[in-house]
């Protein structure tokens, strides 16, 4: 939650700040470039930048603003749960000039509504700007979303574009005891899945000071970490086998060493630096190898609000995979919208942490849940293991 008095200046600069990043991160492609889709896991770049337009344009000058659209058919090609990521290349979308222009329009006409508001009312779009920082929080999501497209594609990508060294080992041990799961009155515009908090009591658990490197990745490659099927659950056995997967995505190898792929550029795999893009099978393996365990999603935030000093990496380098499956929390409430959370709750999903060097502060909170198939790589998601007492 925000202060009592909400300042409008403030909200419409955070608007900004993230449309500069926005466009920052789109300014080097070319209109090919951002009209490609480069896997059917991933839109086309454009795509993502006109939805980052139309959901701005639905909550806000439409939901909060009560104005009709702009462009009626954008509700069918820009609607997110209208059409599947592989099929959005072959939708009317705007060319990337008309995108910008249509973004832009809807941006102007957004600021002079951020103006205009009511932001001490009751109604819970208002309260707090919460309208303001759901549009927010989705642009920052979706620069995460075209980032994992710009690598896919192996196109140019932000600076620095890679998460920072791991410097500590070690463990540390978290008492025995309560704490309070969930977003706090600290913690700005939480979703609806991040609520109510509520207390939970865990045992006592041991949790890397740090995340796991590259180097102790590429030890569990070569002690035969992908061939060893007692180290792998059955399903997690059956995606290796599928995927002929032998090391992280965009790993290959060059002799005795290890290059990847970062962006547009191959280069030697970092020793130090935080493994990523390993799913959550392959997340689960390592851990037993190394005789540990993946932490809880209670674990890893008891560990974040209780022992953050400690712990090196929380958000910033890499997504920490958990063993927790995606669920609500006891008294959850669907709110602005169901299809936001609700829909995917269940075993399907697992539960991510932290936030990865290309999250924005607003969005990598304690509370804040992410959550994705297991077998997915694309994603900027690493680990961080924890063990019993």
């Amino acid at each position: 939650m925000l202060a009592e008095v909400v300042d409008a200046g403030a909200l419409a600069g955070a608007l900004q700040r993230a449309r500069t990043r926005t466009e920052s991160l789109l300014e080097p492609l070319s209109a090919e470039q951002l009209s490609l889709q480069v896997s059917p896991l991933m839109s086309p770049l454009v795509w993502d930048y006109a939805h980052i337009g139309y959901f701005e344009e639905l909550w806000l000058l439409r939901n909060v603003g009560g104005q009709g659209p702009m462009e009626a058919e954008h509700d069918d090609v820009y609607d997110a749960f209208a059409h599947e990521r592989s099929q959005r290349g072959e939708l009317p979308i705007l060319p990337p000039d008309a995108a910008r222009a249509y973004v832009n329009a809807v941006r102007q006409a957004a600021l002079e509504l951020i103006e205009r508001l009511d932001w001490s009312s009751e109604d819970p779009l208002l309260r707090d700007g919460y309208a303001v920082g759901n549009v927010l929080q989705h642009e920052l999501q979706h620069q995460e979303t075209m980032t994992q497209t710009l690598q896919l594609g192996g196109m140019p990508g932000p600076t620095p574009g890679r998460p920072p060294e791991v410097t500590v080992e070690g463990e540390l041990l978290i008492e025995a005891g309560p704490f309070t799961l969930g977003a706090t009155v600290a913690d700005p515009w939480p979703y609806d899945n991040e609520q109510p908090a509520h207390d939970v009591s865990l045992p006592g658990f041991w949790i890397d000071r740090g995340l796991v490197t590259n180097d102790a990745y590429a030890t569990f490659i070569a002690e035969g970490g992908y061939e060893d099927s007692v180290l792998w659950s059955a399903e997690g056995w059956e995606w290796r086998e599928a995927e002929a997967a032998e090391a992280p995505l965009y790993w290959q190898r060059d002799g005795d060493r290890w290059l990847r792929n970062r962006f547009d550029a191959l280069e030697p795999v970092p020793a130090q630096e935080p493994v990523q893009h390993v799913s959550w099978w392959e997340a689960d393996a390592f851990a037993r190898w190394a005789g540990k365990r993946l932490p809880s999603e209670a674990e890893w935030e008891k560990a974040a609000r209780t022992a953050e000093p400690e712990l090196e990496h929380l958000r910033g380098a890499v997504w920490q995979w958990t063993s927790s499956h995606f669920r609500g929390y006891p008294g959850f409430r669907a709110f602005p919208y169901p299809e936001y959370s609700e829909v995917f709750f269940g075993s399907d999903y697992r539960v991510l942490r932290g936030g990865a060097w290309i999250t924005d502060d607003v969005v990598a909170r304690t509370s804040f849940r992410n959550w994705d198939y297991p077998q997915r790589r694309q994603i900027f998601s690493g680990i961080r293991c924890a063990r019993d007492v």
